[in-house]
């Protein structure tokens, strides 16, 4: 096996996966098994924090207090809602639970051929993750996934095992001695979020910063300033596995 002295650091929703696609929480609101009342509840927390996430215009601190709001506020419906680990796998077992960018297969594919090492640092869920890159046959050796993992109790969720990772506050995570080590050489950073720059690899000053604005074009200007790289609208992942080969 080629090993190349790189390595991916990048976010999962609306990065990896597409702009439109469900999100890693989003499968849970999906489930059958919820009532239509917490359906309910978890659509308006959605439709009511989503369009605050993507205003850059907001005061940086409030907006990291209201994501912070959004996901703990999501946990208390689901923690009351007798979700079961069965209906969890059901629902993200499966190829089509999300929906991956045009690509991603093949660069994830690459990346385990040539060994360069794939760290997912989501404010998302890991099982839900983790579940969905199995049903599309890309979960590979080289895929570390730092998420929220789930915490159950007599197979129902109840929360989560770790401090809760907010999609505003990754700076404050900190990593294995096995991620550490493998974030060694030149580093493509992936994401959809200004906060996404914030993951603090080791070598912050050997990486290249790769955007997804994901139509948002009223934060165009912002992003340009935090990425090296801006994609506006639709892309196709080959383009990433180019720009990795010509590291």
């Amino acid at each position: 096996m080629i090993k190349l002295n790189k390595y991916i650091i990048t976010d999962f929703d609306h990065t990896l996966t597409e702009k439109d696609s469900t999100s890693s929480w989003g499968v849970l609101e999906t489930l059958n098994t919820l009532n239509k009342e917490a359906k309910n509840k978890l659509k308006d927390n959605k439709n009511y924090y989503l369009p605050l996430e993507n205003n850059l215009n907001i005061n940086e601190n409030k907006r990291k207090k209201l994501m912070k709001e959004w996901a703990d506020n999501n946990l208390k419906i689901l923690n009351h809602s007798n979700i079961t680990k069965k209906d969890i796998k059901k629902a993200s077992y499966k190829k089509n639970a999300m929906k991956l960018r045009k690509g991603v297969k093949e660069l994830l594919k690459y990346t385990y051929i040539n060994n360069v090492p794939v760290i997912i640092v989501s404010a998302g869920i890991k099982e839900i993750i983790e579940n969905f890159l199995k049903a599309n046959n890309c979960l590979y050796e080289n895929i570390y996934i730092v998420s929220n993992k789930i915490k159950y109790k007599n197979n129902i969720f109840i929360g989560f095992k770790n401090k809760t990772i907010y999609s505003s506050d990754k700076h404050k995570i900190k990593y294995s001695h096995i991620i550490k080590k493998s974030l060694k050489g030149k580093g493509v950073l992936l994401g959809d979020n200004i906060s996404d720059t914030q993951v603090n690899p080791n070598n912050k000053q050997n990486i290249l910063k790769i955007g997804f604005l994901n139509n948002y074009t009223e934060n165009k200007e912002l992003f340009k300033n935090a990425f090296d790289i801006v994609y506006e609208d639709k892309v196709s992942f080959k383009e990433i596995i180019n720009i990795i080969k010509k590291l």
